[in-house]
């Protein structure tokens, strides 16, 4: 069975918060470009609460599955997507304030769990109980492998400069190239072109919009091999060999996004569980 399918949704009145009191860039002390020093001097961060936020998801969605027939089953589950929104998740995902709260609309961007192709596979295989090699026959009635194959594209994050030339708060360098490198340019070492990037005049905010850049993909095996014995009509143990990310692929975590930092564009982390096996006996009654 092959099912195709369009996912739209639209997000509106979503949560967030910025500084309503936050300094506008320039060469004066801080204080004093804050929006309220001429009602309270001494006042400073405000914490501002608002439910207008924007998002929206576009999604084809393909999917393949074979139910089970001749000891096979199989699921494929592919997602071809974009999301975009204006505001960080509510649960801290991406950047969450604004470069500059007096142009909010500037930070309409790739929403930072924007995926742009992910790709499931599962299967199940039962062995037959006689399997024929040449001229001889084993016997393998009750084994079964199963298997779930994930991979994905990498999560967009933010380029910020490592010191700021707004005097004052956090800002993003000016984007004067893609910094997008071709994959077979791209490393560990060197993830993204750090030359794309440069720093803004004194005073200003850079032009780098939000989660312009993407991190690595993700690609994952999970296998495990069955083995019942029967016992009575309805009693059965069985036994289980599981293994999690079974090649020991290495899952990396973004890089270094500090416009200015030797290490901009470096690879140091790595996100997941490396390679794990277990053994279990189950007893069904």
């Amino acid at each position: 069975m092959i099912k195709a399918a369009y996912v739209g949704n639209l997000g509106r009145r979503l949560g967030t918060t910025f500084d309503l009191n936050q300094p506008v860039p320039g060469p004066t002390s801080v204080a004093s470009r804050r929006p309220f020093f001429a009602v309270r001097p001494g006042l400073a961060g405000i914490t501002y609460a608002v439910s207008d936020g924007l998002s929206n998801y576009n999604a084809f969605q393909l999917t393949v599955e074979k139910r089970m027939s001749h000891g096979l089953a199989l699921l494929l589950g592919y997602t071809w997507a974009h999301a975009i929104d204006n505001v960080g998740t509510d649960f801290g995902g991406g950047t969450g304030t604004p470069q500059d709260p007096r142009n909010r609309n500037a930070e309409r961007g790739n929403a930072a769990f924007d995926i742009r192709h992910r790709a499931t596979i599962s299967y199940t295989y039962q062995f037959p109980v006689w399997f024929r090699g040449g001229a001889s026959r084993f016997f393998l009635g009750g084994w079964q492998v199963n298997g779930i194959t994930t991979l994905q594209t990498g999560l967009p994050f933010t380029p910020q400069l490592q010191t700021p030339t707004t005097n004052c708060c956090a800002s993003r360098p000016d984007r004067l190239a893609d910094g997008t490198l071709d994959s077979g340019q791209r490393s560990l070492a060197r993830w993204f072109d750090p030359a794309a990037f440069g720093t803004p005049a004194p005073y200003t905010y850079g032009n780098a919009g939000r989660d312009i850049l993407f991190g690595p993909g993700r690609v994952n095996f999970d296998l495990s091999l069955f083995k019942d014995f029967p016992i009575r009509e309805s009693m059965k143990l069985q036994f289980r060999a599981e293994a999690f990310n079974l090649f020991n692929t290495p899952q990396f975590g973004l890089p270094n996004a500090s416009i200015g930092n030797s290490q901009a564009g470096v690879i140091s982390s790595v996100v997941g569980n490396p390679r794990q096996l277990q053994l279990a006996l189950r007893f069904q009654f």
